[in-house]
């Protein structure tokens, strides 16, 4: 590990120490207000994540004849394609006009059915880990600036293991 990574870990030693520290070395009434603040801050925080979920889950269901008719369109292609199969070999002009529009078909309704679904995956994927985030962070025992403090750590502890390791 480089000097520089050393020191990097350390700061942020450093700070899980002052945001621990703070539960033992402030007073009881000040604790309380900066917990309050910072919860306070994270339970919006939260609010706005549930509102995002929500609103996604609810175009989602929104999408959702779309999504059939898109899926129904990809069927409709795929039958064309199996129908193509069928024709006799001297047909290549027609054969290859059903195989262009059959591939547009599929090729349309998969697009809009993978938007839809993506647009939803994409919102859980990232409200999903913050919201886990901020849960831990609200619900702490000790209050959040002590479960920011124990991150921080968590964090030192990933770092030198990765500088470590490499």
């Amino acid at each position: 590990m480089s000097p520089e990574e050393s020191i990097f870990v350390l700061k942020w030693q450093v700070a899980a120490t002052i945001m621990m520290g703070l539960d033992y070395f402030i007073p009881d009434a000040w604790r309380l207000k900066a917990n309050n603040i910072v919860k306070n801050y994270f339970q919006g925080v939260q609010q706005k994540l549930d509102s995002d979920v929500a609103l996604a889950v609810g175009d989602f269901k929104k999408d959702l004849p779309h999504i059939a008719i898109s899926v129904t369109q990809v069927a409709l292609g795929i039958a064309l394609l199996l129908t193509r199969k069928s024709l006799p070999e001297e047909f290549v002009l027609t054969k290859f006009i059903i195989l262009i529009i059959a591939l547009f078909i599929i090729i349309s309704g998969i697009s809009f059915a993978f938007g839809s679904v993506l647009s939803l995956l994409q919102t859980l994927g990232v409200a999903g880990p913050f919201r886990v985030f901020t849960m831990f962070l609200v619900s702490s025992p000790k209050g959040p600036l002590a479960a920011i403090g124990f991150i921080f750590l968590a964090i030192s502890f990933y770092l030198r293991y990765t500088y470590i390791s490499t």
